[in-house]
């Protein structure tokens, strides 16, 4: 029987990706501002002041791509630290509930203490997420932490807060009317603000994702294994979840829940033939912000013949 897997790889799979990203993005530009190719990327650096398409195109368009590259790769980054955790390939923000999480503390911290939002959104985005997955936890510990279990309280927990979120935005609507469309999830930039935000804290994710990365690929062993390589998996589990939940924490901070990428993009890549931590927190990056900007690009595309949108 012929073996597909020979034909696509991470790599191939990628590079795919960037050239339909690149070709929908150019026809993104020439839809909505009606600039030629190297007329966007002169507006990327210095557009024209009296030129309101090149205005547009920088603090629109391009923070809009920008942004959606750097949330799909810090989602799927996420995604594979939890699923080497857990051993869970179902694991993901989402399907634990952090994404909810990380929304709801926002929410009632936008409400009840405004004053924290000075300290840094994304560490108030870190606690309601640190406290969804606390609670994924204590629902399956008497389970064992078995990996369907672990899923299905995740579930519960998406569930709850999702809809304690949506009840906050009812009965709220005045206070937090901007949040609305934001906390679904949404890409929308008119500044750099968002871009300058967010990747400082993702590079530092980055940076310590690939420092743990010795210590992550213990957890490819059983317990006992580990152990005797003298690993302390509690501290190892805890500062794995810990960094997940950041980086979950400061991509819902900027765009809000976004659910496809975080359990979508490690998923591919494994079925590609990644196997191994280091390579799949390479291409899982690189394919969850591919994968989230040509979503984006495709849907601004038709957007017009979807009312929905």
């Amino acid at each position: 029987m012929f073996d597909t897997s020979c034909l696509m790889t991470p790599a191939r799979t990628c590079l795919l990706l960037a050239l339909l990203t690149v070709g929908l993005g150019w026809l993104a530009l020439a839809d909505q501002t009606q600039l030629s190719l190297p007329t966007a990327l002169q507006a990327l650096f210095s557009p024209a002041r009296d030129d309101i398409a090149q205005i547009v195109a920088h603090y629109s368009w391009w923070p809009r791509l920008t942004i959606a590259l750097l949330a799909g790769g810090g989602l799927a980054l996420a995604g594979v630290l939890m699923q080497q955790v857990l051993r869970n390939p179902l694991a993901a923000p989402t399907t634990l509930g952090v994404a909810s999480g990380a929304n709801l503390g926002l929410l009632v911290a936008t409400l009840l203490a405004p004053g924290l939002l000075e300290l840094g959104r994304e560490w108030v985005a870190l606690i309601g997420g640190g406290l969804a997955m606390g609670l994924v936890f204590l629902l399956a510990w008497r389970r064992g932490l078995s990996p369907v279990v672990v899923v299905l309280a995740g579930l519960v927990v998406n569930l709850y807060f999702g809809a304690l979120g949506m009840v906050l935005l009812l009965f709220n609507q005045e206070a937090l009317k901007g949040l609305l469309i934001w906390g679904a999830g949404s890409l929308s930039q008119n500044s750099w603000d968002g871009v300058a935000f967010l990747w400082p804290r993702l590079l530092v994710g980055v940076l310590l994702a690939f420092a743990m990365l010795k210590p992550l690929s213990v957890l490819e062993l059983d317990d006992a294994n580990a152990r005797s390589l003298g690993v302390s998996l509690k501290y190892l589990r805890l500062a794995s979840l810990g960094l997940a939940v950041f980086l979950t924490a400061c991509v819902v901070s900027v765009v809000g829940v976004i659910g496809f990428i975080g359990l979508a993009a490690p998923a591919i890549v494994r079925l590609l033939g990644a196997r191994r931590l280091g390579p799949r927190l390479l291409w899982s990056g690189l394919l969850g912000a591919l994968l989230l900007a040509a979503t984006d690009l495709l849907l601004q595309r038709f957007s017009g013949a979807l009312p929905t949108l």
